[in-house]
């Protein structure tokens, strides 16, 4: 059942995101003068229709997209148009309306993460408590300095850090450009990490108590008991030695039985055993200590949801070209509407998760499918925003309209890329699905 409902509730959600682009447009080419035929919210058969000072209004039965219809755009006699006509518009008119769409989209995402933040919170990138076992207590940071640059890479919202960190590998140095919060003067730290050895599961797991009262194993080192692991992901430990991995002992068994086998309490499939098996000698961080303090009040508010919209276009960019170097996989990268339903589903299927976390989730969901329309838009692709701009651009510096034959060979050419980018997000939501 819950797969139905993330169906419906993506459907829905994306079908408004598209109308209020569509809708973007319309506003700005009836504030500009420009003749428009119809408005349709949603697609398919229509359900309500109406007339107003010449404009079909329309609300249809399927809700995925919208369209606004201008006279004369699929029309080869340009002559029977009304003078004030798209096809007859000034170009900085028909750029303005192009832009129109995108930009209601980017302010949408600006709302909704404005809504969001004010909710639920939202981050800062001032330093909050500095933890003396952090690379950071080794630095002249002080609480309340402010995150300037990574590496000289500028960093203007806690999306920006989490990127750049990533980045970085924790075995190497990382240099921050702070702002200090007693003299507003900027300075430069180094966070060195102190690598050790220590025995470990060779386990990932989710930090929370889950309902065994354990942790529940993600994923499981290849190398783990000398090459044949015995743990599974799925597996609640409990303890190990009988020290319950809640308990303040817990960090120092391994160490104090070193390369000795242990015993490991688990619950798999609901029953309870022990199992035996030899720590994993590993090389550890210590971490780096980059934790940040709430945002407040309401000018930080509109800044932080504004430049973290602008924040979202510049990481896809990165992350578009770490992609063609191929230092992501395609299919992480990409997503079409399967893999919408999937997160979605996701979100909504969780159990024993409270509903406003489920609601935060969702409304964040939105802002960021909202900022991405904003960007994909702009692709100079048929169909899209960014083709009509391309076309508007090159005849303003041609200084004359493209011939019919050129918009063709374009159009023809931009549907085949726009074909094959939907094959290959439909492609890596199947990978992702069976990975």
């Amino acid at each position: 059942m819950s797969i139905v409902i993330s169906i419906i509730v993506s459907l829905l959600g994306l079908g408004l995101l598209a109308a209020a682009h569509e809708l973007g447009h319309f506003f700005a080419a009836r504030l500009l003068g420009v003749t428009v035929e119809e408005l349709s919210v949603f697609v398919g058969p229509s359900l309500v229709h109406w007339n107003r000072k010449g404009v079909d209004y329309h609300i249809r039965l399927i809700p995925f997209g919208a369209y606004v219809r201008f006279p004369g755009l699929d029309e080869d006699e340009a002559g029977q148009l009304p003078e004030n006509s798209y096809l007859f518009e000034p170009r900085w008119k028909r750029l303005l309306i192009s832009l129109a769409g995108p930009i209601t989209n980017l302010v949408l995402g600006i709302l909704i993460f404005m809504l969001v933040f004010g909710i639920f919170g939202f981050g800062s990138t001032r330093l909050s408590t500095i933890d003396s076992s952090t690379q950071m207590s080794a630095t002249a940071a002080s609480t309340g300095d402010e995150i300037v640059r990574i590496n000289d890479s500028r960093v203007y919202t806690y999306l920006d850090l989490l990127y750049f960190t990533s980045e970085i590998s924790n075995t190497d140095p990382m240099r921050l450009t702070l702002r200090s919060a007693a003299t507003g003067t900027e300075y430069d730290v180094t966070l060195s990490p102190d690598i050790t050895k220590r025995y470990q599961l060779g386990v990932r797991v989710e930090g929370d108590k889950d309902s065994n009262g354990g942790w529940t194993i993600i994923s499981v080192d290849e190398g783990q008991n000398d090459g044949n692991p015995v743990l599974k992901p799925g597996d609640s430990i409990l303890s190990v030695n009988g020290v319950s991995v809640f308990d303040a002992e817990y960090k120092n068994v391994l160490q104090n039985e070193g390369d000795t086998d242990v015993t490991v309490s688990i619950v798999r499939d609901g029953t309870a055993m022990d199992v035996t098996m030899k720590p994993m000698l590993v090389d550890t961080v210590n971490p780096r200590g980059i934790l940040l303090q709430p945002g407040s009040g309401a000018f930080e508010l509109v800044k932080q949801s504004s430049l973290y919209s602008v924040s979202i276009i510049r990481v896809t960019v990165m992350t578009l070209r770490d992609m063609v170097n191929g230092k992501v996989a395609p299919q992480n990268v990409v997503s079409g509407p399967v893999g919408i339903v999937t997160m979605v589903n996701d979100v909504v299927a969780t159990p024993q998760v409270d509903n406003s976390l489920k609601a935060e989730s969702l409304l964040q969901m939105a802002a960021f499918i909202s900022v991405g329309l904003a960007f994909t838009n702009l692709l100079p692709l048929p169909g899209l925003d960014g083709n009509a701009l391309v076309i508007v651009i090159v005849e303003m510096i041609r200084g004359k309209k493209l011939s019919l034959q050129s918009e063709k060979v374009l159009n023809i050419i931009g549907f085949g890329v726009l074909i094959a980018l939907t094959i290959f997000a439909l492609s890596s939501d199947i990978l992702r699905l069976v990975g």
